[in-house]
């Protein structure tokens, strides 16, 4: 800006300005301009309206920064406890004199975490991860589908359907936990499965059923996503689909072709929802696919039975046996929240890296189109 102020005061005044300094042509194009408030308020150029907006921008400014802040520190502290009490050494646990760094540091919790007789860290996140993208990928295109026909195709009933959508949010999942676990515990197609086989298929146990329920629609907030790409979609040009319809573009193409592509930023919000909710699931889980593999439903049922995973893990390393008392409930609390921190850490690496495309895909919903 003070480039293009320059470039005013060149053609107002340039043989003047040769004799100045930079720093007195930047003073002296402000003052032409009337951009800069100090300036302004010191010549007395300003309204008494003008100062009061200035004051009004600056509170309400210092107030957002303070909740922001506020927030900040509640999320930041919850997680800096978890990882105190994951590093801090055996033998200091019950010291407390220090508040936020632990007096003596050490590995064992989180090497105890990470160990096959509790975590089982590595094969368990693979596979959680594995299971986590494929759901996310499905939900992403059930949503995106589900949302590109109530946004553009206008057929009889389409309002009712739409509606049944938020239903799906505004119901709790409790109320129809019982319809989905036979449905599945006996899983039939329309009883095509039934006459070939003579019985239905029983899913349970098998992730398959978590997949079925991303790709048709029903998935963790499978509503909110549809809710939020339909007004995404309602937001784009609908010119562009127009012409692609006359070329020949059919339903599909111009969804993958034109759709997709315009949309990245909040199907990529979408997908960043999706994983986390899939990744840190344990109703669904816990319901159909009950399995110490994935990281979440392990953990959940860590915490009840806590003691019994440290015995069996302390008695595979002499050096834990040695320091670990599992009936201790400071050893207890270490052990649970290095748990977390294994759990935690891979979403908290995600996030880094896509957390300013999902901020403005959030941000940028439902804005512009025709």
């Amino acid at each position: 800006m003070t480039n293009a102020l320059t470039k005013v005061f060149k053609k107002s005044d340039a043989p003047a300005r040769k004799k100045m300094s930079r720093k007195e042509r930047k003073q002296k194009a402000q003052e032409v301009a009337g951009i800069s408030f100090w300036v302004d308020l010191r010549k007395g150029r300003l309204s008494r309206y003008a100062i009061q907006k200035k004051i009004r921008g600056f509170i309400t400014l210092l107030f957002r920064y303070l909740i922001l802040g506020c927030l900040s520190f509640i999320i930041l502290s919850s997680l800096w406890s978890l990882v105190k009490d994951a590093i801090t050494d055996p033998n200091v646990l019950s010291d407390k004199s220090s508040v936020w760094v632990p007096s003596q540091i050490s590995s064992i919790f989180l090497e105890m975490a990470w160990s096959k007789n509790l975590m089982n860290y590595l094969p368990s996140l693979l596979y959680t991860l594995g299971t986590t993208l494929v759901l996310t990928i499905l939900q992403i295109l059930s949503a995106g589908l589900a949302a590109y026909t109530f946004a553009r195709l206008k057929f009889r009933g389409s309002g009712l359907l739409f509606g049944l959508v938020i239903f799906t949010i505004i119901v709790p999942s409790d109320c129809i936990m019982l319809a989905q676990y036979g449905t599945f515990r006996n899983f039939d197609l329309f009883g095509i499965i039934a006459a070939v086989r003579g019985s239905g298929i029983n899913l349970i146990g098998n992730p398959a059923a978590l997949y079925l329920l991303a790709a048709s629609g029903m998935g963790i907030k499978s509503g909110i996503y549809i809710y939020f790409l339909r007004q995404s979609i309602k937001g784009l040009p609908i010119a562009i689909e127009e012409a692609a319809f006359v070329d020949g573009a059919g339903f599909l193409r111009t969804f993958f072709s034109i759709v997709v592509p315009s949309m990245s930023g909040s199907i990529l919000t979408v997908g960043v929802l999706s994983f986390l909710w899939n990744y840190t699931d344990t109703y669904y889980v816990s319901l159909l696919n009950p399995t110490t593999s994935n990281l979440a439903y392990n953990y959940s049922t860590l915490q009840s039975n806590i003691r019994w995973g440290i015995d069996a893990a302390a008695k595979t390393n002499s050096e834990w046996l040695n320091m670990i008392d599992a009936s201790n409930p400071y050893i207890q609390n270490s052990t649970i929240s290095a748990c977390a921190v294994l759990v935690v850490a891979p979403l908290i690496i995600m996030y880094c890296f896509v957390q300013k495309r999902f901020v403005q895909g959030a941000a940028r919903s439902g804005l512009g189109g025709d």
